[in-house]
């Protein structure tokens, strides 16, 4: 059985994953970003100056997520699902 990694390149992993997935406004999901995942939740696009990836950070309301990897990153403890977007 593989082990769960808290990662940011897993966030990315299952990002891509949720792109990938066709959802309608019913099948999504919203979820708030607990403090062990500032910082490692990303959108998976990349400051043009810098080049550091942009991330979420404490507190923030993500919505619009596909619900599979909304739980997978409550499984890993780095963000609290809030419900339907």
């Amino acid at each position: 059985m593989p082990t769960k990694s808290t990662t940011a390149s897993a966030s990315a992993e299952a990002a891509t994953t949720a792109d990938s997935m066709p959802a309608t406004a019913e099948t999504l999901a919203r979820y708030r970003v607990l403090p062990k995942g500032a910082g490692l939740i990303y959108t998976g696009e990349f400051d043009p100056v810098t080049g550091a990836s942009l991330t979420f950070e404490r507190a923030v309301v993500v919505e619009g997520v596909a619900p599979a990897l909304a739980a997978e990153l409550e499984d890993r403890g780095l963000v609290e699902v809030l419900g339907p977007a």
